[in-house]
């Protein structure tokens, strides 16, 4: 849990800015590792095909750079993480789908 008592307004926006940059780079990596693992059967369907494209326009999402107004810096990392999160929902969510109509 961040703790916040004794910081600066300032510092508790580098604090979430981290945290929420952390946050970004383990949706990254499981994005990576969802499309990776469940590729063959994403392939079989125009359905999963369209999943797979915007899976990697979820990828390319990048966080900027040190951006000189730590607010809007940190409204961009969270929309690369409500991006990349919603990826993996929608990935999640059509797999089970297709999982439910391939069993006997």
């Amino acid at each position: 849990m961040v703790h916040f008592a004794g910081l600066t307004d300032e510092e508790r926006i580098a604090r979430l800015a981290h945290k929420a940059s952390e946050i970004r780079k383990l949706l990254f990596g499981s994005l990576l590792l969802a499309k990776d693992t469940w590729k063959d059967e994403l392939s079989r369907k125009p359905e999963g095909l369209k999943l797979l494209a915007a899976t990697e326009k979820a990828e390319e999402a990048f966080a900027e750079g040190v951006h000189p107004d730590k607010t809007k810096g940190l409204e961009h990392t969270f929309g690369v993480i409500s991006q990349r999160a919603q990826s993996i929902f929608d990935l999640m969510s059509y797999l089970s789908e297709y999982r439910k109509h391939q069993s006997p």
